[in-house]
């Protein structure tokens, strides 16, 4: 139990970048003023008000039941609340935060999954990394995330890289998820990826609400989802030994058109000057505990959603 509990608040939240990418607001005035509120509120990492802002999805619901968006977003609000349940002031009571947003996980994904082909290739996605990440049914969760990849390569693939993060680095479930990030780069810029040298200076596009492309770029509501997915991408390569295209992963990320507003920049920065090599070989270690970190636990969603103040 204690260990589904841990992996319960390690869901991983970038997994919230791609369906935040999404900037049409639809639905009638009180159930966007919600999704406004959300998505600022990511913006400015302010994770103590996601408590408020789930329990105002819940009365949008309440009066609008067939608002398939609002299921989307309240699915979303509750997986970053229980995502970065344990930082600093995001609840008093972490237990309750479980108790309340799991349910509604589960209950609105699902029926945005069979309701909403809009929102449907996020929701697989996200409800797959949530099953796998939470140890409930890994088997479930990674068919989700592959009929994703079939109608949304986007975020499909990204989920298929990053719920694999866990693996020890000699597992073949670390090559795959390798392989997913290159995949994902290569729907990105329409091309193959070298994959002992990504660079891709010249390459990088700006910040779009085009689907599926806003997951590559970022968006407005998600202005750092380029640079929170190479700095991942780039963990995981170091992982898989392939310390040449970690070391450019990293600064790939620093060709983000939004790197210099990005709240976690500071910890890419600490890993291109820093041993590579002394962090792969904490992977050897079989104790999770004593494993360089892939991605910024216990930041998760925000950290592709949060801009410096």
């Amino acid at each position: 139990m204690a260990r589904r509990l841990a992996g319960l608040a390690l869901v991983a939240a970038v997994v919230l970048v791609a369906g935040c990418g999404a900037d049409k607001i639809s639905g009638p005035d009180s159930a966007a003023a919600v999704e406004s509120l959300l998505f600022a509120a990511m913006n400015h990492d302010q994770i103590g008000s996601a408590s408020d802002i789930v329990g105002q999805l819940v009365e949008v619901q309440d009066h609008q039941p067939e608002n398939y968006r609002n299921s989307f977003l309240l699915g979303a609000a509750s997986l970053w609340w229980l995502a970065e349940v344990q930082r600093p002031g995001a609840a008093p009571n972490p237990l309750l935060v479980m108790s309340q947003s799991i349910p509604n996980i589960l209950n609105n994904f699902a029926d945005v999954i069979q309701n909403d082909p809009v929102n449907r290739p996020v929701a697989m996605a996200l409800l797959g990394a949530f099953l796998v990440d939470a140890q409930l049914d890994k088997t479930t969760g990674y068919a989700l995330i592959d009929q994703a990849v079939q109608i949304g390569p986007e975020v499909g693939l990204f989920q298929r890289m990053h719920t694999r993060r866990f693996a020890a680095a000699d597992d073949s479930l670390t090559a795959n998820a390798v392989e997913a990030g290159f995949n994902f780069w290569e729907v990105c810029v329409g091309k193959p990826v070298d994959r002992a040298n990504p660079d891709f200076t010249g390459l990088v596009q700006q910040p779009t609400t085009a689907p599926g492309k806003s997951f590559c770029w970022g968006s407005p509501r998600v202005p750092h989802g380029y640079e929170g997915t190479w700095l991942i991408f780039g963990d995981l390569l170091v992982k898989a030994g392939k310390l040449q295209a970690a070391r450019r992963a990293y600064l790939n990320a620093q060709l983000g058109p939004n790197y210099n507003t990005w709240l976690h920049k500071s910890a890419l920065e600490e890993r291109l000057r820093s041993d590579l090599a002394a962090r792969q070989a904490t992977y050897a270690n079989r104790d999770q505990a004593k494993w360089a970190t892939i991605g910024l636990p216990p930041f998760n969603c925000t950290q592709c959603h949060a801009s410096t103040p």
